[in-house]
């Protein structure tokens, strides 16, 4: 568990993020079945230079959001489950997003990979990155409905997809349903004792 993180993560620029507007965001259906994956997938470590990127990446794409953050991995909470559930229609696609910038150009060839969420004291960050672009789908904050808004949402082929995600209010479990690219499915992350 970490400490409020009022001290580590501030917004740097307000007025780039006051003017969007929370949305109320559907309830995770928790009788969604898991999807069964087709793929068989080797669990390897994460290196320690993938690790960098991945932090690097985020701090950022936290920067382009307008939040000034000391970030380092005591500061970053991670699912406590993480898995991929099918799901209704929301009616909502992913929106078309702006290509990236060149400051977002990635090194070689591997794009940074990662899902995790800060604590504030009266929000939450979730931020999110994979070769997809991705889009919140649905949410709740102890079982009950939550809102929230896009502080950060872009796709490109070079980067891939990023995603910072604002949530009100504070709990100690959130539910978050993210949607890549056009799926039918979403991968569900399951963040506790925040």
């Amino acid at each position: 568990m970490i400490k409020t993180m009022s001290s580590f993560l501030k917004i740097k620029n307000h007025a780039s993020t006051s003017n969007i507007d929370y949305e109320k965001l559907p309830l995770v259906d928790l009788h969604a079945p898991k999807a069964l994956s087709l793929r068989n997938r080797t669990r390897t470590a994460t290196s320690n230079d993938s690790l960098v990127q991945n932090l690097e990446d985020a701090k950022t794409i936290l920067e382009l959001a307008g939040l000034c953050v000391n970030l380092s991995v005591e500061n970053i909470i991670h699912a406590r489950e993480k898995y991929m559930v099918e799901t209704p229609p929301y009616n909502k696609t992913v929106p078309s997003l702006q290509n990236s910038d060149g400051g977002m150009r990635q090194k070689g060839g591997r794009r940074p990979h990662y899902s995790h969420l800060f604590v504030l004291d009266d929000t939450l960050i979730f931020q999110s990155s994979c070769c997809l672009p991705l889009k919140v789908i649905a949410a709740s904050l102890d079982g009950n409905p939550v809102s929230g808004r896009v502080l950060f949402a872009r796709h490109s082929e070079e980067g891939g997809g990023k995603l910072a995600y604002e949530f009100q209010g504070k709990g100690t479990e959130i539910i978050i349903d993210l949607q890549r690219g056009e799926s039918s499915r979403a991968q569900r992350h399951i963040f506790r004792k925040m």
